[in-house]
């Protein structure tokens, strides 16, 4: 069965199913584990399905936000490589804002286990704090508001309302898409006024994106290249995207 038929079949079955392991469609393919991998990733990078861990699930219109404890483990290793990298822009006497990403997760995971003075963490993100409560010598605040249960985030205007109110040196965040014409884009409101809201309230700006997000549009836009990023850290360029736009406008960081 040739590439392209494995893939309109894996559609077929995913349409009627509306969610499929990788175990089913190698069973019901006959064909291995390893391939139906492949063809799920070259999918998802397509925006015909939703990645998963251990799947995939239908596209609603080519919008679907995953449980963070589900995106959390998709590119894992990918994100690690982007946060070993990002974490040697944070210095001692800093005030940084980190959002709910999944990459700022791994990047939290670095900081608790670092040794800085007098560092101040603002984030909006609950798994977040739980990771950096584990270093005492950190100052950890999170923004107020209510939780959206979905991302385990604060989300909203007492948020935006906070840090439209304070200066921060740096900001870390993820993003759900960057499209072809450089613009980084949101999945839903609440998300997208927020991270505007972090991102203006910060002296330099880092975006942290895994090579699935380019290439790809969601439904909001959260900030043009020409806007407030300074530097856009992911872990290895996407065969088929042209980074000249963001090359040109942002500082692009390759995590290899």
């Amino acid at each position: 069965m040739f590439s392209e038929e494995r893939k309109e079949r894996i559609l077929e079955i995913l349409n009627r199913k509306k969610s499929v392991k990788v175990s089913e469609l190698s069973e019901f393919l006959k064909i291995s584990e390893v391939t139906v991998r492949r063809d799920l990733d070259e999918l998802h990078g397509a925006q015909k399905l939703c990645r998963t861990h251990g799947g995939a699930l239908i596209l609603n219109h080519g919008q679907y936000e995953l449980p963070w404890q589900e995106s959390e483990v998709l590119q894992i290793e990918e994100k690690r490589r982007i946060a070993r990298r990002a974490i040697g822009y944070v210095c001692d006497h800093e005030v940084i804002i980190l959002d709910d990403s999944t990459e700022v997760l791994e990047f939290a995971k670095l900081l608790s286990a670092g040794d800085y003075e007098d560092l101040t963490v603002v984030t909006i993100a609950i798994p977040v704090v739980n990771v950096l409560l584990n270093n005492r010598k950190l100052n950890v605040v999170i923004a107020g508001g209510p939780i959206m249960k979905q991302t385990n985030a604060v989300l909203g205007s007492m948020a935006e309302r906070m840090f439209r109110s304070m200066r921060a040196d740096k900001c870390f965040m993820g993003i759900d898409s960057i499209h072809r014409d450089g613009v980084y884009m949101a999945d839903n409101f609440p998300e997208m006024l927020t991270k505007q809201a972090m991102m203006e309230a910060a002296r330099q700006n880092f975006v942290l994106a895994d090579h699935t997000k380019f290439g790809r549009s969601s439904f909001l836009k959260v900030e043009p290249l020409t806007g407030h990023t300074d530097w856009l850290i992911t872990d290895k360029r996407l065969d088929g995207f042209d980074y000249s736009m963001i090359e040109k406008k942002v500082n692009l960081d390759i995590a290899e």
